[in-house]
C-alpha cells in the first residue's frame, strides 16, 4: 500500500501543479486587468465568467471538453496516458491538455478573484498615492509597487492549495482514468480498502500542515510587516 501511494503521489503532483501553474499564469494578469478596469463591462463580464467556471462541478466541464474535443472534433484523447513514469506521461502531453484545462478552470476562478480583491485593497494605501506623487508612471507603480504587495495574498492560498496538489483531483483524475492518488481513492473507495483511504488521508493531513506553515513562512519572506509582526 505504502509502495503504491508513493508511485502515484508524484504523478498527482504532476497534473495538479501543470494546472495550478497554468491558472495562476492566467490569474494574476486577468486579477490585475480587473481591479485597474473595475465596474466598467469588461470587468463584470470577466468577473461573470470567473464565477460561471468556479461553480461549474468538474465532472461536467470534464465531460464537455470530451465531448467537444475527443468526440466531435477528435482533437485530443478522452483518456489521459496509461503511464508508469513521468516521462512516459509527458512524452504522451496531448493526453494531459484535457486533465489540465479541467483542474486549471476552477482554480483560475479562484485565484483571478483573490488578485483582483488584493490589488484594489493595495491601490488606495497611501504608498500607491506617493508613488503617484513622486512621478512614477502608472505602470511601475502597478507592477512593482501593488502587485508585490498583493502577492502576499496569492502566496497564503498557495501554501493552503498544497493539500489539493498532493491529494489530487479525485473527479478529475477518475474521469480521464489518470492514475494519479485520486484514482487510487476512488477505488480504493469503492473496493472498501481502508489501508489506502487512511494513507491517502494521511498523506493530505500532512500536507495541510505542512502548507499552513509554508504559506506563514512565505508570507513573512515577503512582506516586512509580517516579519515585524512575528518578532
Amino acid at each position: 500500500m505504502t509502495s503504491l501511494l508513493v508511485q502515484r503521489i508524484p504523478k498527482t503532483l504532476l497534473l495538479t501543479g501543470m494546472s495550478t501553474a497554468v491558472a495562476l499564469v492566467a490569474a494574476v494578469p486577468l486579477g490585475v486587468w480587473q481591479a485597474l478596469h473595475r465596474h466598467r463591462v469588461g470587468d463584470h463580464l470577466t468577473s461573470s465568467l470567473a464565477l460561471l467556471g468556479y461553480a461549474t462541478p468538474s465532472f461536467f466541464l470534464a465531460l464537455i471538453l470530451v465531448i467537444v474535443f475527443a468526440e466531435k472534433w477528435t482533437l485530443l484523447p478522452p483518456e489521459a496516458p496509461q503511464s508508469t513514469s513521468l516521462g512516459s506521461l509527458l512524452a504522451h502531453f496531448s493526453g494531459l491538455v484535457l486533465p489540465i484545462v479541467t483542474g486549471a478552470v476552477t482554480t483560475l476562478a479562484a485565484f483571478s478573484r483573490y488578485a483582483r480583491s488584493s490589488v484594489l485593497d493595495n491601490l488606495g494605501e497611501d504608498y500607491v498615492r506617493t508613488a503617484r506623487a513622486k512621478g512614477a508612471s502608472e505602470r511601475r507603480v502597478v507592477w512593482l509597487h501593488v502587485l508585490r504587495n498583493s502577492l502576499t495574498s496569492l502566496v497564503a492560498l498557495l501554501g493552503y492549495y498544497l493539500p489539493v496538489l498532493f491529494g489530487g483531483a479525485v473527479v478529475v483524475e477518475s474521469i480521464y482514468n489518470y492514475p494519479g492518488v485520486g484514482l487510487l481513492f476512488w477505488n480504493a473507495a469503492q473496493e472498501s480498502d481502508y489501508p489506502v483511504l487512511l494513507g491517502v488521508v494521511l498523506v493530505i493531513s500532512v500536507a495541510t500542515v505542512v502548507g499552513s506553515l509554508a504559506a506563514d513562512l512565505a508570507q513573512a519572506a515577503i512582506d516586512p510587516r509580517v516579519r515585524g509582526a512575528l518578532r
